[in-house]
C-alpha cells in the first residue's frame, strides 16, 4: 500500500459552515458537555481544556473560509478570548493551528492576521495543488477498485452537468463548489495516501478563503471536464492521468488569476 498504509482512510473534515453564527460561549459550553474528541496529534492546552482550543480553532476557521473574516484582517487575541470567555492560552493554541493550515499569518509583537491574497500566494497554492493532485490520481490508477472508479464516474457526471447548467450561475454557486471538493477529495481517498488527502484538504481551505473574496469569471469548462479524469483512472494509465490532471489544475489557475485581476481593477 502507498504511504505505508494498510488501514482505511479517516474521514476528512467537511469544513461545514453549520453553526458558524452560534454564540461562541454557547459553542464552548456544548463542547465541554459533550467532551468532543480531539485529533490524536492535538496537544492539550495549558489551561487543561483542549476541547476549548479546538472549538476556537473550528470557529475561526469557519469564519475565515466563510468570508466573515476577510483577507488581511487582524485577529486580536484578547478580543477572541473575550468572545469565547476564556484566557489567551487556548486562543494562542488555536491561532497556531490556523497558522499551520496557512489561513493565518503571524505578525510582529505576537499578533496575527488572516492570510492576505496576492498573485504570488495564488500561484504558490496551485503549484502545490498540481503536485498533490497529479500524484493522487497516479496512485488512484494503481489502487482504486472498479466500484470506486464507478462511483467517481457518477460524481463526475453530476459535476459536469452542474457546470453546464451553471451557465445559469446560481446553480453552480450553490452546488458546484461542494461537488467539486467532494470529487477531488474522493480521488485523494482512493489513492490510499492519507498524507495527500490531508494536504489537499489544507489547499481546499485556502481556496475557500479566496472564493469568498472574489468570484471566478464565467469561463465555460471543456466538455466532460471532470469525466476525463475518471476515464484516465479507468484506463489504469498513471502517465496519461497525470497529464489530464495537470491540464485540469492549470485551467483552474487561469480562472483564479483572472478573477484576482478583475477584483483588483480600480
Amino acid at each position: 500500500m502507498p504511504c505505508g498504509l494498510d488501514e482505511p482512510l479517516p474521514e476528512l473534515h467537511d469544513i461545514s459552515l453549520v453553526d458558524r453564527e452560534q454564540d461562541p460561549r454557547t459553542r464552548s459550553a456544548l463542547i465541554r458537555k459533550t467532551a468532543i474528541i480531539i485529533m490524536a496529534e492535538d496537544k492539550p492546552s495549558a489551561d487543561g481544556d483542549p476541547a476549548l482550543a479546538h472549538v476556537i480553532y473550528e470557529g475561526l476557521r469557519d469564519e475565515i473560509t466563510g468570508g466573515k473574516l476577510r483577507p488581511g484582517e487582524t485577529l486580536s487575541r484578547r478580543g477572541i478570548a473575550r468572545r469565547y470567555g476564556t484566557s489567551s492560552i487556548p486562543v494562542i493554541e488555536a491561532l497556531a493551528r490556523l497558522e499551520g493550515t496557512g489561513l493565518v499569518e503571524a505578525e510582529a509583537r505576537q499578533a496575527a492576521r488572516v492570510r492576505k491574497i496576492t498573485i504570488e500566494t495564488i500561484q504558490d497554492d496551485y503549484v502545490l495543488r498540481e503536485a498533490y493532485e497529479t500524484q493522487a490520481i497516479r496512485l488512484a490508477c494503481e489502487h482504486a477498485t472498479p466500484a470506486e472508479v464507478d462511483e467517481l464516474g457518477r460524481m463526475a457526471e453530476t459535476l459536469d452537468a452542474c457546470v453546464r447548467v451553471g451557465t445559469a450561475r446560481k446553480t453552480m454557486d450553490k452546488k458546484g463548489p461542494r461537488l467539486h471538493w467532494q470529487f477531488h477529495r474522493q480521488i485523494a481517498r482512493i489513492s490510499r495516501c492519507r498524507a495527500l488527502a490531508r494536504e489537499l484538504e489544507r489547499i481546499e481551505l485556502l481556496r475557500r478563503l479566496q472564493a469568498n473574496w472574489y468570484f471566478a469569471p464565467e469561463i465555460p469548462d471543456p466538455p466532460r471536464h471532470h469525466s476525463l479524469l475518471v476515464d484516465a483512472i479507468r484506463e489504469r494509465n498513471p502517465s496519461a492521468a497525470d497529464a489530464v490532471m495537470r491540464t485540469h489544475v492549470r485551467s483552474g489557475l487561469e480562472k483564479e488569476l483572472l478573477a484576482y485581476r478583475m477584483k483588483m481593477e480600480p
